[in-house]
């Protein structure tokens, strides 16, 4: 169980995320590559102990009742290499059943380290998408794909883009952890349900113009259709009080719903949906490694939170467009949306937790443009390019 460094690896976490133009050969090793990733300890992963396993999709889980085991699907560790504090997670598509591969193709991967040396323990859980079909010839034809930066159907483009990077806290293990994982039977550790709570999670953000020289103010509004997938961030305790975001879980809204929310002037508009957590337990012998939360699926609420604070300012020439025509204008691809704060999980566990999503034809962000309010600039760069985008009146090129 101890993580080696696999043979197709041997290259080196950073040679094969940063393969874009490569032989079919090494394509077909970043293939493999589910996600990769730091720790905030410096501290070489070398000798530590890794477990990766695979949890049921939404469609299997949604009746399962408090106190429920889990079946959760251990996957070899052989895939995982390390470089220093830093570690590459490959997995081969073929040790996933379709059993564990949810809708547009998602697969929810959790990983644990545990460091001997340091007692130190993580836990982290990322979504990734696998695209392709199992009966392809060519062993790169399935593949993992970044859930924000695929399409939800699976394109070739998913091979061009780097696989999910995320951070990791490894902190204390809790008493009794060393014993239970350093040499537990096969059959002592599971993961049980032990609740389960909604929550609101801002997933859209809208910032109309001022009326600035004539009368009435601009509008938004945004579109949040069925088939769309938002990324919920999780979050572990190892003391049962102390809580920390950790890793991820994609959602897609397969609750077959679509909303759009009606035009609204309000300067600073926050677009929240509901969206259903698990808790978790996972022991080993009696001893309990963990307790986490995840993301398992949309209620189908949603609602409008008009925020006090004033609106941001992104005035800049170099981040905003002037003057356009009377018409709407809708952002449908970009950089993804992501919040922090999103869900707000604090009167549950003390913290809130992290959204994003991509822009797509079903989750999308629009402005009513006229002669009035003709102007839109990005938080980061241009609209068509930033993140979250902000309208304004006519002329306001003048005040910069």
């Amino acid at each position: 169980m101890i993580a080696k460094r696999a043979a197709v690896l041997a290259a080196g976490v950073c040679t094969v995320v940063g393969l874009v133009n490569v032989p079919a050969s090494q394509a077909a090793t970043r293939a493999l590559v589910a996600f990769t990733g730091q720790v905030d300890a410096k501290l070489p992963l070398d000798k530590d102990r890794f477990t990766l396993r695979a949890d049921l999709p939404p469609a299997e889980t949604a009746h399962l009742a408090n106190g429920e085991k889990v079946p959760m699907l251990n996957l070899p560790t052989t895939g995982i290499s390390t470089n220093g504090n830093s570690f590459t997670v490959a997995v081969d598509p073929a040790d996933v059943p379709d059993r564990y591969i949810g809708s547009h193709g998602l697969v929810s991967l959790e990983m644990e380290i545990y460091d001997p040396a340091s007692n130190g323990y993580a836990w982290t859980a990322q979504s990734v998408r696998l695209v392709g079909q199992r009966t392809a010839r060519s062993a790169s034809a399935r593949h993992w794909a970044n859930p924000i930066t695929s399409t939800q159907a699976g394109t070739t483009r998913a091979l061009t883009s780097l696989p999910p990077h995320i951070k990791v806290h490894l902190g204390k293990a809790a008493k009794g952890v060393k014993a239970a994982l350093v040499s537990p039977r096969a059959d002592t550790c599971r993961t049980t349900k032990i609740g389960q709570n909604d929550a609101w999670a801002t997933i859209g953000e809208g910032y109309p113009a001022a009326p600035g020289y004539g009368t009435k103010r601009g509008t938004a509004w945004m579109t949040h259709s069925n088939g769309s997938e938002v990324t919920y961030g999780a979050a572990v305790t190892t003391n049962g009080t102390k809580w920390s975001a950790s890793g991820s879980a994609s959602v897609a809204n397969t609750k077959g719903f679509d909303f759009q929310w009606d035009a609204d002037t309000n300067p600073n508009i926050s677009y929240r949906a509901e969206v259903r957590y698990y808790k978790y337990k996972y022991d080993c012998g009696g001893v309990i490694i963990n307790r986490k939360v995840k993301a398992v699926s949309e209620t189908g609420g949603v609602k409008t939170v008009h925020m006090k604070a004033n609106p941001p300012y992104w005035l800049s020439r170099t981040r905003c467009t002037f003057d356009m025509p009377a018409g709407t204008w809708t952002k449908t691809t970009g950089k993804a949306y992501s919040n922090a704060g999103g869900v707000k999980f604090d009167s549950v566990i003390g913290i809130d937790l992290s959204t994003s999503r991509a822009y797509t034809k079903g989750s999308t962000l629009s402005y009513k443009m006229d002669a009035g309010h003709d102007s839109l600039c990005g938080n980061t760069d241009k609209p068509a390019y930033a993140s979250k985008v902000q309208q304004y009146y006519n002329r306001i090129q003048e005040e910069l």
